[in-house]
């Protein structure tokens, strides 16, 4: 008996020892682990025991091709892995689909969508005034805004409340092949005297348009009119005027629309320009059949991403031409204007909440790092992939300081639409800009 018992002390004896160490062994490996993981780990685990839930979230990148799509996808499956309780159903449809589908859901309570991309400024507004969008505010941490890049946020706050977050910004950049240029023994624009003079040129050239409009979609149409009211008028007092601050009746907008009817004549959008949609336009250009497109930043990737693409280090980024005498070469079309939002009645505000803000994040990261846009956060980036024509862009960026966005996305959607169909009669053999002048006053004045 008593050999027995010695021998059940020793056992136990040992296995206090065997555990003892195991502990230490545990808490050491445990203290060595890195705070993220450890947060990361801590998060999934309280996910795992939430409430399962579906988050309904809408946006426009339906091409499966689509640099940004890929981005959102990836980013939507990373969220899902570190919230197993939350289940993204993404619904995409092409842009002008997807304009009108949300303006009819919207018309209602859009019960079907909890997150949602859209564009801020006029747009978000409308939105707003009608009671359909949460405000983030209580879900904006310090951290969070700590990691927001100052200025980037205006055309997602209304009345004190912030609706939403930055995801990347674009800049509105002419785009010109350096080979056709050589060909048609012209100079690359700097101002509009030079531009018309390299249109006259290129316009020579057998089977090349000097400058694809693509003004059979509106907005695209209108991008060439904004570039040379900007240079006219001044990116401060057009801000003024699609504030609603100031009215139109500066004359500078009128000798913008003298001008690109000059631009017409001369032949700078081809023979028949609102016949050609934006991605004919795109085409033209990285097919080498066009010398100049006047587009956003993104269009830098496609000339390298787009396999028909026969222009690659042949493009050279320049900013809208300047006017003698008139504007400010810092002034620039462009910035922080596209974000996701959350639909007021989601029955899950602070899961939406939280959704929302992360893939704003997550998009303007990725837009970055792919030559798509310029990130709104202060995220750290790897910069090592970007396509040379980017980095051109990147520094035309840096000496902007005045932004003007998208006339369409700042202006209130009654003339927003008027604006677009308005330029768009420029492009035509009648264009009458007395005309257009006129039926923007009558939009835009109050």
């Amino acid at each position: 008996m008593k050999l027995t018992l010695k021998r059940m002390a020793a056992v136990l004896m040992a296995t206090t020892m065997v555990l003892g160490s195991v502990g230490c062994a545990s808490k050491d490996t445990t203290e060595k682990a890195p705070e993220s993981t450890k947060e990361a780990s801590a998060e999934k685990q309280a996910g795992a025991l939430a409430e399962k839930i579906t988050l309904n979230v809408w946006h426009q990148w339906a091409n499966d091709t689509n640099e940004l799509r890929k981005i959102y996808d990836a980013a939507a499956a990373k969220y899902m892995e570190a919230h197993p309780n939350v289940t993204l159903n993404t619904q995409t449809l092409d842009s002008e689909a997807y304009k009108t589908k949300i303006g009819t859901e919207f018309s209602g309570k859009a019960a079907g969508i909890d997150v949602f991309y859209y564009w801020g400024a006029g747009k978000a507004k409308k939105l707003v005034d009608a009671d359909k969008l949460l405000p983030l505010d209580e879900y904006i941490t310090d951290e969070v805004r700590a990691k927001v890049r100052p200025g980037t946020t205006q055309a997602f706050e209304f009345d004190g409340k912030t609706y939403s977050l930055p995801m990347f910004s674009w800049y509105m950049t002419l785009f010109c092949n350096q080979e056709l240029f050589d060909k048609a023994g012209a100079k690359l624009p700097t101002t509009y005297d030079e531009l018309l003079q390299a249109v006259e040129k290129l316009s020579k050239l057998d089977g090349v348009t000097p400058l694809i409009g693509g003004a059979k979609d509106g907005w695209n149409a209108g991008f060439i009119y904004e570039a040379l009211a900007l240079r006219e008028v001044g990116a401060e007092n057009i801000n003024k005027m699609l504030k609603g601050e100031a009215n139109f009746d500066d004359p500078g907008y009128a000798e913008a629309a003298k001008k690109l009817v000059e631009l017409n004549k001369a032949g700078a959008f081809g023979k028949n320009p609102l016949e050609t949609p934006h991605p004919d336009a795109d085409a033209a250009f990285v097919g080498g059949t066009a010398a100049m497109r006047l587009m956003g930043s993104w269009f830098a990737n496609q000339v390298y991403a787009d396999k028909a693409s026969v222009v690659q280090d042949k493009v050279v980024a320049l900013n809208i031409p300047m006017i003698d005498g008139k504007g400010s070469a810092t002034d620039y079309a462009g910035g922080f204007i596209e974000s996701f939002y959350v639909n007021k009645n989601t029955q899950y505000a602070e899961e939406a909440a939280k959704f929302a803000i992360y893939i704003n994040e997550e998009m303007g990261k990725g837009a970055h790092e792919t030559g798509t846009g310029f990130t709104g956060w202060t995220t750290p980036v790897d910069e090592s992939n970007l396509n040379p024509l980017f980095v051109q862009i990147s520094k035309l960026v840096n000496e902007g300081q005045n932004s003007v966005l998208a006339w369409d996305t700042a202006l209130e959607p009654n003339a927003a639409s008027i604006h677009l169909e308005q330029v768009q009669s420029l492009f035509t053999s009648s264009g009458d800009p007395e005309k257009v002048i006129e039926a923007h006053k009558e939009a835009i004045n109050k």
